[in-house]
């Protein structure tokens, strides 16, 4: 299927260890939204206060975003959703330094889902406390207290405070009360001795900070993506992700597109959003934890330094092995936003390393095991002895680096920063496959002209007038009328016996969208076939597994939001597992396999009709 459009929803991801200018990036996006489809929102999916999203304007202001969104110097609101943790007192000082930058009110730009986790006076002394005692071997926290109370949620469910909860100040006061003792006994304090305000003054600053803040309930953010694009930003990056990072140097926080995705499924928007990756011309990392090509004497840099619980800003070379690992566990990007290109030309020292030598042997692939923190911690332990390997130099030019980089990555670019301000970047508004067309003339003209899908006339070739959008429309040649219609697209549930088990075949696929993801079979509708013969073809081609088109059943349609395509979901007799062909590569798969449980498939509608399947909605369809 077609990468959403960058005019629609878009999810910005950092590919690197974090600080590879995501808000400079969400800044660039929202100044170059299309006249009449401003974004609605930035709305922020993951981590809380620690964020550090450097925004220079080009009147020279400077702000760093931390709980805000990237996008306030231009005017867009911010959406704090559920997966957000909720710093109010540091949210208040961000809010007094945007209103002394000129923000008119900027809490009124504000709004903030009632389930997001507080984050207290109280994590950030624990969180102080721990990390001091954990002497040379700091995991590199920023000191702020988003462990900690990521921690204390997992721990006491029933009573971590949330945003909802400053409405109510008897049963916050009881909160934060229990909070401050809990986090004391378990540092084996009392709670006077742990370095915070007493709960009374933390309850009344709360308070206050609810009566100015808009807070909302679900739904909110489903109005939101109805009404026009969003925008969501993450913070920090996939490298240092809860699941995928380098164990212990990680963060409390799923940093994948993984919770902007569960937040677009939770309000039923099947056509999702543009993956977009955050990378610099370089790597780069703030604290402790393996960096197998840091080479301190790369690139000075002016807006982080040394932090007192983080440590020391370090730089590197380009890291394609980690960059590709962090792609492939955040289930691949559509697009590239590529910052710092203007470095390169600046430090002719920088290179690009294609991978590493360790323990004198060559390594080019990193394997993760997600959610097994001691697996974990060994990748984490032979990368600490890693050094770079195949050290390349594109040349100062900053075209060669994107190049390069792009190449390697196998994405589009769709953002590329040459410097601080809005007028150093420039957004490629198509980062997906366009037609190139040769001009089928005898002149000289030897540049090829690129059309975007529209453009021309089906029937007779004659190209739209300039600023053609609308649909149905009239050539102005033959004056033939086309319409647009949504695309026929097939999914096939092949349901699989196993020793007593039963389950559904699926694919991993090896294509955008949804690369590196688990999916149902399927795919277009070709001209001059039936839709049950597309279910079986769809199969055949990616999986090579066989079937007859004449017991396909319809179990159930869909169509995505924007109306661009309908989904057929067909559905075959059972067949045994030992009698499926093995499992294969193809052009868009890694092979089938067996999933015998309901999981998370790369999209919403697959999704929901696989949970259908095994919750047995469709055992009386069976023939």
């Amino acid at each position: 299927m077609t990468p959403p459009s960058p005019d629609g929803h878009l999810i910005v991801c950092d590919l690197g260890f974090g600080d590879a200018g995501k808000g400079t990036v969400v800044d660039h996006l929202c100044r170059s939204a299309p006249a009449g489809r401003p974004y609605t929102a930035v709305v922020r999916y993951n981590g809380g206060a620690q964020a550090a999203h450097n925004v220079v304007d080009d009147d020279g202001r400077h702000h760093t975003f931390a709980q805000f969104g990237s996008g306030t110097l231009t005017g867009v609101p911010t959406h704090l959703s559920r997966f957000t943790l909720v710093d109010p007192l540091a949210l208040a000082a961000e809010a007094r330094h945007l209103a002394a930058l000129g923000v008119p009110d900027p809490l009124a730009l504000l709004t903030v889902d009632r389930r997001a986790l507080l984050t207290t006076p109280y994590h950030a002394a624990a969180n102080r406390l721990s990390e001091r005692r954990r002497g040379p071997h700091r995991h590199g926290s920023c000191g702020l207290g988003i462990g900690e109370t990521a921690r204390y949620a997992l721990d006491h469910p029933d009573d971590a405070p949330t945003a909802g909860d400053c409405t109510s100040p008897a049963r916050l006061l009881r909160l934060l009360t229990l909070l401050r003792d809990r986090l004391a006994d378990r540092l084996g304090l009392t709670p006077a001795d742990l370095p915070a305000p007493p709960p009374t003054d933390c309850a009344d600053a709360f308070t206050a900070f609810a009566t100015r803040v808009r807070l909302t309930a679900p739904g909110h953010l489903g109005r939101l993506l109805r009404s026009g694009p969003v925008l969501f930003e993450g913070a920090q990056g996939v490298l240092l992700d809860e699941h995928h990072g380098f164990h212990p140097h990680t963060t409390w926080s799923t940093t994948t597109f993984a919770n902007a995705e569960t937040l677009l499924t939770e309000e039923g928007d099947p056509a999702g959003a543009l993956r977009l990756g955050v990378l610099r011309t370089y790597t780069t990392r703030h604290g402790p934890g393996p960096m197998p090509t840091e080479d301190p004497g790369t690139v000075p840099e002016p807006h982080n330094g040394t932090g007192p619980w983080q440590g020391a800003f370090r730089t590197g070379h380009f890291d394609t092995t980690a960059h590709r690992y962090a792609l492939t566990a955040a289930g691949g990007a559509h697009a590239l936003a590529l910052t710092h290109l203007d470095v390169p030309a600046r430090h002719r020292g920088l290179r690009i390393a294609d991978g590493y030598r360790l323990d004198g042997a060559p390594l080019a692939t990193l394997t993760g095991h997600p959610g097994d923190l001691a697996a974990q911690a060994r990748l984490t332990e032979a990368l600490h002895r890693a050094r770079p390997d195949r050290l390349t130099d594109p040349g100062p030019d900053p075209g060669s680096w994107a190049d390069a980089i792009t190449e390697r990555l196998g994405l589009p670019l769709l953002v590329e920063s040459h410097g601080p301000m809005p007028r150093q970047k420039r957004l490629h508004r198509a980062p997906a496959r366009r037609v190139t067309i040769h001009p089928m003339t005898t002149t000289d003209q030897a540049d090829r002209t690129t059309f975007g899908p529209g453009s021309h006339c089906h029937w007779c070739g004659t190209r739209y007038s300039e600023g053609t959008t609308g649909w149905p429309r009239t050539c102005p040649g033959c004056h033939e009328i086309s319409y647009r219609n949504p695309l026929p697209v097939v999914v096939t549930l092949l349901p699989v016996t196993a020793d007593g088990a039963s389950g559904l075949i699926v694919i991993r696929r090896t294509i955008e969208p949804g690369y590196g993801k688990l999916a149902l079979p399927g795919g277009y509708i070709d001209y001059g076939e039936s839709w049950q013969q597309a279910c079986v073809r769809e199969l055949r081609e990616e999986t090579g597994i066989l079937a007859d088109h004449e017991r396909v059943t319809l179990v159930a349609t869909d169509s995505d939001t924007a109306g661009g395509f309908l989904c057929l979901f067909g559905m075959l007799p059972p067949q045994r597992l030992d009698e499926l062909p093995p499992s294969a590569p193809t052009d868009e798969t890694e092979g089938w396999q067996f999933m015998p449980t309901a999981s998370q498939l790369a999209f919403p509608f697959h999704t929901r009709v696989a949970h259908a399947w095994f919750n047995g909605d469709y055992a009386h369809l069976a023939r």
